[in-house]
């Protein structure tokens, strides 16, 4: 089964792309198990600070490259601001893709540990605090 998207690579000129959809998906839709629980949270952001720190190694090499006076011809040099543009279009892209994940996993941490807190601070209060609270309900 192919799934196809419109991509626009110009203003002027679109392109159908086929991308194969995998016959097997686990009941959240997704083709790979997900992360386990257990892997610690600063893992993720080390990758991307490392994948972010490749991005930026790539356009440093181009730029030496182009300091280094290699590319000699006026639609060369336009090939390499098109290349910059295109890896700072994909850092964003892959940034803003990976954030997301986990934007959502953070907000899922943050209510849950937010019970975890509401639950531990019921449990902890002195008992005349609870029966304030009871006779201002029935109040």
């Amino acid at each position: 089964m192919y799934l196809f998207r419109e991509v626009d690579w110009a203003q002027d000129k679109s392109v159908y792309v086929g991308v194969a959809k995998s016959k097997k998906q686990n009941s959240n839709g997704a083709s790979y198990p997900s992360c386990s629980k257990n892997t610690p949270k600063v893992q993720f952001y080390e990758v991307l600070a490392t994948l972010n720190r490749d991005f930026e190694q790539a356009l440093i090499a181009l730029d030496r490259l182009k300091k280094l006076r290699l590319f000699t011809h006026r639609w060369q040099r336009q090939f390499v601001k098109i290349w910059v543009a295109t890896l700072e279009e994909t850092r964003a892209w892959a940034n803003f893709e990976v954030l997301e994940v986990l934007h959502q996993r953070e907000e899922r941490e943050w209510v849950r540990f937010g019970r975890v807190r509401q639950r531990s601070e019921k449990t902890s209060e002195p008992s005349e605090m609870v029966a304030l609270k009871s006779t201002r309900r029935n109040s």
